[in-house]
């Protein structure tokens, strides 16, 4: 139980869990007890939102729904069934199912469940005796097989049916408990017969094709020369080939937020860990427009500029000074700023950002080049507009002061100590306006040294 995260007394993340006071002896003839509870999304992470309890026999014990204390962010209706609709008229908090829970159970019960560990978390309940016929039934490598498909490859039962949204606690309750049972009764020599990787991998040729191959093994004995385990949380969706149980702890979550919470509390448990969140897959018209989009990116930041270059510039020599970084797209002369210069576009960004660190205030001809990026060509020209204002008899005796912000209007007055004759202060109307932005200062007059 420790291995697979169950809830255990003294874990440093149940210290406000309730214990089910279950401390008989478990013999032969102890009963067992079928348990599922379907989860949403609240502010605080995973919350319960309905829980049911089956006995041998299939008679279902408790079928509650439980409003969670914190605020409903995702409901997960595609595989929880819970609503919004459903839970509005509902008091029932998660203490009174821990409640009715300890009552129902007696002291040598044996709780069965499909990753039972993630319903008693979600229960804040610690049970010692537990089957999980996710691991009863593991398959190769330590991966796990869906309720849905062990119901139907084991049992002949066709259960989480699509016609109807979510699943049904109480149905997937009665299946593990059944689950469990078949293993009792015919022990692991008659299910291995059932060669259940053969009958997943035939339901459907999608699943022989391994999607990930990662090789964590090698990366722990890197990493962890004291064989700890990996942490490994995904969403439940991802189909990744995962290590044995022995060098990894799986978490599966039903959203990224979920992933986001079990890993903030899990992560300092372990040495090394691997978080992954998934993204929902795009409308092809979304995917379209997002490419569109990132070629347009990196164009732009593939794209240089360099210049000004001498009026007796040399275009071969130029093209293969850029082309030693890397392979260019395009190259052509931009001829309508005050001096020549090159656009470059390289076919890699690695190519562009090398050129800018090696070739940036290069002597080409006689000139001292400036290359950079993003600019366009009506900012290239900017230190030559620069200068000639410099030059303007206008601006000769003119101070343009700017990232200031709006609270430097208070201190005008401060301004004829700090700037010897001082004539006028010319402010931009919308600065006035009390918006957050730049303000421009005019600051006039004839300044002694």
């Amino acid at each position: 139980m420790r291995t697979f995260d169950f809830p255990l007394p003294g874990s440093p993340d149940c210290e406000n869990f309730v214990s089910t006071r279950c401390n008989a002896s478990v013999t032969e003839k102890s009963p067992l007890f079928g348990l599922d509870g379907e989860m949403c999304i609240t502010s605080k992470g995973r919350e319960l939102t309905r829980i049911s309890l089956v006995a041998e026999g299939g008679s279902c014990l408790m079928d509650e729904l439980v409003k969670p204390d914190e605020e409903i962010v995702d409901y997960v209706t595609c595989y929880s069934g819970i609503t919004e609709e459903m839970l509005k008229p509902v008091t029932t908090k998660l203490k009174d199912v821990q409640r009715r829970l300890k009552a129902l159970l007696p002291p040598d019960a044996v709780l069965v469940g499909h990753s039972l560990d993630v319903d008693l978390r979600a229960l804040n309940v610690i049970h010692p005796y537990v089957i999980d016929t996710s691991l009863l039934y593991a398959r190769e490598r330590g991966r796990r097989f869906k309720l849905k498909f062990l119901a139907k490859a084991v049992l002949g039962k066709d259960i989480q049916c699509s016609e109807r949204d979510g699943h049904d606690p109480t149905e997937d309750a009665a299946a593990t408990l059944e689950l469990a049972q078949y293993f009792l009764k015919y022990g692991p020599k008659k299910v291995a017969e059932l060669n259940l990787e053969a009958l997943w991998r035939a339901q459907d040729p999608r699943n022989a094709r391994q999607k990930f191959q990662y090789t964590y093994r090698g990366a722990l004995r890197s990493f962890d020369p004291g064989h700890h385990k990996l942490l490994f949380v995904s969403r439940e969706t991802d189909d990744i080939e995962l290590p044995s149980p022995e060098d990894c702890e799986t978490i599966k979550c039903l959203s990224n937020r979920e992933v986001f919470e079990r890993a903030r509390r899990q992560v300092r448990l372990y040495p090394f860990s691997v978080i992954r969140f998934s993204l929902e897959p795009f409308s092809p018209l979304l995917t379209e427009e997002v490419n569109r989009r990132m070629r347009i990116k990196w164009t732009e930041m593939s794209t240089i500029y360099a210049g000004p270059l001498s009026k007796d510039w040399d275009l071969s020599a130029l093209k293969r000074l850029f082309r030693s970084f890397g392979p260019v797209r395009t190259m052509s002369a931009v001829l309508e700023t005050h001096r020549p210069h090159l656009s470059i576009e390289y076919e890699v960004l690695e190519a562009a950002q090398l050129a800018i660190e090696c070739l940036n205030g290069l002597l080409v001809e006689g000139v001292h080049i400036k290359v950079q990026r993003p600019v366009t060509e009506l900012t290239l020209d900017c230190d030559t507009l620069i200068k000639e204002l410099e030059r303007d008899s206008e601006n000769r005796e003119t101070i343009y002061l700017s990232g200031v912000g709006k609270d430097f209007l208070g201190h005008i007055q401060e301004l004829p100590s700090l700037f010897g004759g001082l004539e006028a202060v010319i402010v931009p109307p919308d600065a006035q306006s009390g918006r957050q932005y730049i303000l421009f200062i005019v600051l006039l007059g004839r300044f002694q040294t």
